[in-house]
């Protein structure tokens, strides 16, 4: 299987709109169409080949990007604000561009929301939604809050601020990736520090106006039973981002959604998840293509 960091070194970037945005696109120009959506500050390349390799195999056609303010995609200012519905305009352009009228939406996080807005407002480009580690409604006191213990220590690093060496901010990364990680899948630094590297090496910024886009963002709690889309829900009971109660909610809320709740699992999607849960996305997949036929 490629390496992950050096498979950073893939793709070119487009224009979609007003926007430049980095793209990396791989498998038959006649498969069925899965774009893999990353979270915030998240480059796309963060969705390694442990998933789009056994895509590509199947015959599927694998999009992944860098979001606008992130990684080698257009930057924007501290005061140049923009909202999920921005965020899924530049993914429905990415298709636009490479001819997709319609894909397989997977998401994490910030990905997830993105691909739950892109399933309401335009239902006819989304044929499966798979949704990691994410939330109808960040900010919902119904369904909690992060962990305590995961708000003093991102507060405390806020207040320290990033560093500016290059060493340092590879191991802020990974130190990242430690504050998100369960207790199911032991962290891999090196495997880790390699991606913060090629990271950082690719256009890491310590603040994007990504945090700001989820929460100015309206919540689609109320909205869930509109999603037509068959969706697939994977939530960790460990993540300290949205607890679990968040992934039920969309799960319960989104008609016949089926929930995939990891046992330990945090707030992310390591190489060894793809592998289990891989003949469980490749049926959803799958069935779903047969079920929008």
């Amino acid at each position: 299987m490629t390496d992950a960091a050096a498979d950073s070194a893939r793709g070119e970037v487009v224009p979609v709109g007003d926007l430049e945005l980095w793209a990396d696109l791989q498998g038959p120009d006649d498969g069925e169409a899965v774009v893999l959506i990353a979270g915030a500050d998240s480059p796309g390349f963060r969705w390694s080949p442990a998933i789009v390799e056994p895509l590509v195999a199947e015959g599927y056609r694998v999009l992944r990007f860098d979001h606008r303010d992130c990684g080698r995609s257009t930057r924007f200012g501290a005061n140049d604000a923009y909202r999920l519905d921005d965020l899924v305009g530049d993914t429905s352009g990415l298709m636009d561009h490479f001819g997709m009228s319609a894909a397989h939406v997977v998401g994490r996080s910030m990905g997830a929301m993105i691909g739950q807005v892109l399933a309401l407002d335009h239902p006819d480009r989304v044929r499966s939604l798979t949704l990691f580690g994410s939330s109808p409604a960040p900010g919902d006191d119904e369904l909690g809050g992060p962990d305590d213990d995961f708000v003093e220590a991102m507060t405390t690093r806020l207040f320290a601020g990033p560093p500016k060496d290059e060493s340092a901010q590879i191991e802020w990364l990974v130190e990242l990736d430690e504050f998100l990680c369960g207790s199911l899948y032991p962290l891999d630094r090196q495997r880790q520090a390699a991606l913060a590297e090629a990271e950082v090496r690719t256009g890491w910024a310590a603040e994007t106006g990504h945090g700001v886009a989820v929460h100015a963002s309206p919540g689609r709690r109320d909205r869930l039973a509109q999603i037509t889309a068959p969706t697939l829900v994977v939530h960790g009971t460990a993540d300290p981002v949205f607890p679990p109660a968040h992934g039920r909610a969309l799960a319960t809320g989104i008609e016949g959604a089926v929930l995939v709740e990891v046992e330990g699992l945090g707030h992310e999607v390591p190489d060894q998840l793809i592998e289990e849960l891989w003949p469980v996305l490749q049926h959803h997949l799958r069935e779903s293509g047969r079920w929008r036929e």
